[in-house]
């Protein structure tokens, strides 16, 4: 049944929600609002003022969502939702500067608590999830309401974010806008279900449908889901149905691919018409009042355009500034270069200072990699309220390699928080919970079987502080079990760092003994940036002997000399670091002393400990387990060769996994990174 509360002349036809006259009259205003702004913006894209646009026009009911929600509630939003973000009360001018791409001039996500626009279709479902349970878990009485959509609905995400947050009973409301088109594909070619609502049954959860250009009937369904959510009884998903009246966006032109009898059918059902004659029949619609506030918006809008073009584009070095929460020094280098080529003054840029990577002092032991990174993570746990590990198996058994083990029964469900078998929820929700304020460790459980999450990592986790000019941050860990030499099965032992490393806004650390892993972990929770941590796999239970039992952190771009050497530099993190090692044992029986360097960190990633040593080596390999095409020795390679190519007395070369998949457990053994291979290639860069 489809909850209604005006038919299409505005006279009522369900029950009457009893507002007063001055809650009505706003309503509609914020309707009128959003229409008259969306005209003049599309006028402004018109013109050639504004490079693109997406209207919302026939979709103005669903500012009622802003008159449902408490202020520190929170709005997580795709694009289209002008109308809920203008009742919100985001000025005329930040609203605009979405469409004018003033990037800088965009509202305050923590003030207005409505969350940026979002370009991948859906990925904010999960977002949502994790919020809301984020919040939950702090104890605010918060209610997170998430808006798409009929499009999103076919995403991964959307079953994702729904299945997470059912199981959590999250306080989140799922709302909806059915406006019969993505882009321009049809409902019927979306989904076979009869209504999107009916969807929410299939995850435990309450779905409603509503007449979305009723804004009395929106206003209704919303605030039954909000008091529902508000009074822990968990999410609800609201299905408006209402219609878009223009174009997906001002790239399309005329939809050509609806009748215009369909949408002269939906222009009878107009929401600022409805409502509009309901407040004239009683009496409550003053002369001239869409008049006057559409003349308003449309003084603001120009006056705002006017300063935007007036003002022009911030410096140069303000995307830069946002994308760590310290600017990095090759980044900073970046900068400068750019700056001198347009010939524009250098920004004067506060770097981080050098740490130290001196001795730990105090007691130790043998550790395996595993103990050591259960110490990290013990350590913050106990120390910090807001860190929660996430991730199946994490919880009640440990983890897979038993990394967790002993931490479920010490800080409990809310803590380390067994989730579905999503990699998708794990980190999109992990996103979520990072906006709310928490710092969440997400375990996935082999770095090969993460794909599904990519753009969460890439495109969320990594660009969230750029996006939002630092005002939300995501301070997680993402622990990714990695490399070969376990005999695993298909993406079991994939390599995918690069993948990562190329991705700005991430830290990527990548240690190679038990040492290293806990204080490169116990800096990484630390961090206010996203740090992707991978473990290798094969080197998890081997112990080792000196691990301080104190907390301890070691500084994250800082490379260590693992072996000196004079006549050969070998550059390699994770387990190719410890096949170097086994190499040079022959290598030191043929007379050739080689110098290993674990990176450590591979974003950042230390450049002058590896130019040192090839200025006193003259020879360079780089070995690392994942591919050699594309992979990160090429990096290390083409930076050599740019800063001190004349240092090297030979070609360097690079040593890594063949352009191939991984071989399935015994078969890897014809691909895998070897000492043999290591030790050839040192004998290729001796020959002068």
């Amino acid at each position: 049944m489809v909850l209604k509360i005006l038919d299409e002349q505005g006279a009522l036809v369900g029950t009457d929600p009893k507002l007063e006259g001055s809650e009505l009259l706003e309503l509609y205003r914020a309707m009128v609002v959003a229409r008259e702004f969306d005209e003049r913006v599309l006028h402004l894209q018109r013109t050639g003022r504004v490079p693109a646009y997406y209207q919302s026009s026939g979709q103005e009911a669903s500012a009622a969502a802003a008159f449902v929600l408490e202020d520190h509630d929170w709005i997580v939003i795709a694009y289209r939702e002008q109308p809920i973000r203008l009742a919100r009360g985001i000025p005329i001018e930040e609203e605009l500067a979405c469409f004018f791409n003033a990037v800088d001039s965009t509202w305050d996500p923590t003030e207005y608590r409505v969350t940026p626009l979002n370009a991948t279709i859906g990925s904010h479902i999960p977002h949502a999830a994790g919020l809301a349970y984020g919040t939950e878990i702090q104890g605010k009485d918060d209610v997170t309401m998430v808006v798409f959509g009929d499009g999103a609905t076919s995403e991964g995400d959307f079953h994702a974010g729904m299945n997470f947050a059912g199981v959590w009973n999250a306080p989140v409301v799922f709302y909806c806008q059915n406006n019969q088109y993505a882009q321009s594909t049809p409902y019927a070619k979306q989904t076979a279900s009869a209504t999107i609502a009916e969807k929410a049954a299939a995850y435990g959860i309450e779905g409603v449908q509503v007449d979305g250009m009723d804004v009395l009937a929106v206003r209704q369904a919303l605030a039954n889901a909000v008091d529902k959510a508000r009074r822990g009884e968990g999410p609800t998903l609201v299905e408006a149905v209402m219609y878009r009246y223009s174009a997906h966006s001002t790239y399309d032109g005329t939809p050509v691919y609806r009748t215009r009898e369909e949408e002269a059918e939906w222009r009878l059902k107009d929401p600022l018409i409805r409502m509009g004659a309901f407040l004239d029949k009683q009496g409550l619609l003053p002369d001239g009042f869409e008049d006057q506030v559409r003349s308003d918006i449309a003084d603001q809008v120009e006056a705002a355009i006017t300063r935007f073009e007036e003002a022009g584009l911030p410096g140069r070095e303000a995307p830069f500034l946002h994308t760590y929460a310290e600017i990095p020094a090759h980044l900073a280098e970046e900068l400068h270069e750019d700056q001198r080529i347009a010939g524009e003054p250098l920004a004067d840029l506060d770097l981080p200072e050098p740490v130290d990577d001196a001795p730990v002092p105090g007691p130790t032991e043998k550790m395996t990699l595993v103990d050591a990174l259960r110490s990290a993570l013990d350590h913050r746990l106990e120390t910090d309220p807001k860190t929660v590990v996430l991730g199946e198996d994490v919880g009640v058994e440990g983890g897979v390699f038993r990394v967790t083990s002993g931490l479920h029964e010490k800080y409990g469900d809310d803590r380390l928080i067994d989730t579905p078998l999503s990699e998708q929820g794990i980190l999109g929700s992990a996103v979520g919970m990072a906006i709310s304020g928490l710092r969440p460790v997400a375990e996935l459980e082999f770095a090969g079987l993460g794909y599904t999450a990519f753009d969460h990592i890439v495109f969320h986790a990594a660009r969230y502080r750029w996006r939002t000019r630092g005002k939300i941050t995501m301070p997680m860990v993402i622990r990714m079990p990695g490399g070969g030499g376990h005999e695993g099965y298909e993406g079991h032992s994939d390599n995918p760092e690069n993948y990562f490393v190329h991705t700005p806004g991430l830290t990527v650390v990548y240690p190679s003994n038990p040492y290293d892993a806990k204080g490169l972990m116990a800096a990484s929770l630390e961090s206010e940036d996203p740090v992707v941590f991978f473990e290798p796999v094969l080197l998890y239970f081997v112990k080792h002997d000196g691990i301080p039992t104190d907390h301890y952190t070691l500084p994250i771009g800082k490379a260590r000399i693992a072996k000196e050497g004079s006549d050969v530099t070998v550059v390699a993190y994770g387990n190719a670091v410890n096949i170097a090692l086994q190499a040079t044992a022959t290598l030191e029986g043929e007379g050739i002393s080689a110098e290993v360097i674990d990176l450590r960190t591979l974003k950042p990633w230390d450049r002058t400990a590896v130019t040192e040593s090839v200025a006193k080596t003259g020879r360079l390999v780089v070995a690392h387990e994942a591919p050699v095409v594309g992979g990160f020795g090429s990096e290390v390679v083409a930076t050599v060769m740019e800063k001190g190519g004349y240092l090297l007395e030979t070609p360097p070369v690079r040593v890594g996994h063949p352009d191939m998949v991984w071989g399935q457990a015994k078969l890897e053994a014809y691909s895998k990174l070897t000492p043999a291979k290591i030790i050839d290639a040192v004998r290729r860069v001796g020959e002068d």
